[in-house]
């Protein structure tokens, strides 16, 4: 190669493109996911069993308490007390658990945001998806202990079932990623946050569908959306039932929460890290 001046100079390789901004973010997640499996149970061997055992003690003692009061063999809406409560609490578990994994990383992992690639919302992405797919498997165990002892299981329309449980994800997540965000930055809305997850056991649906709530109560419950969705997976497995619940809404509070938090989050990225 030689220069306008006669000079001959060496030909420079062509510059290496550098990452796009999505493939970073997927980069950072599959890092996050392979690190919080490894720390959430690479070092507990009974990290898994802990899991599972949640949801079924909660499942055994609704049913010990549903046969006591109604007898061992009543069914609900047509299917085994069993059925319904292990579809009442593991959507519930799924949304819970993505909440509360959500927070906490600002502070715990704070260290690591000393790496431009590595951000907040990479964690938190990855700590819920790693229980989402966990609880999925939970239900999925559930039902394949449950048929392989020979139960019947009548799965009525298994993609309304997909939607409940993708719809309690996104719900968690959004929800958190509000709370951490706005805990981190003014620390007292913390209390208030955890008041307000109290009494989400009890409102939630997990041992109840929204036709049992009498009418005077119902439009107050019906302001809460995990309420909607979990009734919508209790729909894709009870014969007997049609829910009430709106899809509708439970993704329009998704989409309020994730603009609250996706504007909180930008807004005071570097006060979070």
């Amino acid at each position: 190669m030689t220069t306008p001046d006669g000079i001959a100079g060496v030909s420079l390789p062509p510059r290496r493109r550098g990452r796009s901004s999505l493939e970073v973010f997927l980069t950072s997640l599959q890092a996050f996911l392979l690190r919080e499996l490894k720390n959430q149970f690479g070092r507990m061997r009974l990290g898994y069993f802990w899991a599972f055992a949640e949801p079924a003690a909660m499942v055994a003692v609704l049913t010990v308490l549903h046969a006591g009061i109604r007898g061992g063999h009543a069914s609900i809406y047509g299917e085994d007390p069993v059925i319904f409560f292990v579809f009442g609490a593991v959507p519930y578990f799924l949304f819970s658990n993505c909440v509360s994994r959500a927070q906490g990383v600002c502070e715990s992992l704070k260290g690591l945001f000393n790496y431009r690639q590595i951000k907040p919302i990479d964690v938190i992405l990855a700590r819920c998806l790693i229980d989402a797919m966990l609880m999925a498997g939970v239900g999925l165990l559930f039902v394949v202990g449950w048929v392989w002892t020979g139960h019947p299981m009548h799965l009525e329309d298994p993609l309304r079932l997909l939607a409940a449980l993708f719809s309690l994800f996104a719900l968690g997540t959004a929800l958190g990623l509000v709370f951490e965000v706005f805990g981190t930055i003014f620390t007292d809305l913390k209390r208030i946050f955890g008041i307000i997850m109290r009494p989400m056991l009890f409102i939630s649906g997990l041992f109840f569908t929204i036709d049992m709530v009498p009418p005077e109560y119902r439009a107050f419950l019906l302001w809460n959306p995990v309420l909607h969705a979990v009734d919508q997976a209790r729909d894709a497995v009870l014969p007997g039932y049609a829910s009430p619940g709106s899809f509708a809404f439970v993704w329009a509070v998704i989409g309020l929460l994730l603009f609250v938090g996706l504007g909180g989050y930008r807004r005071y990225l570097y006060r979070l890290i």
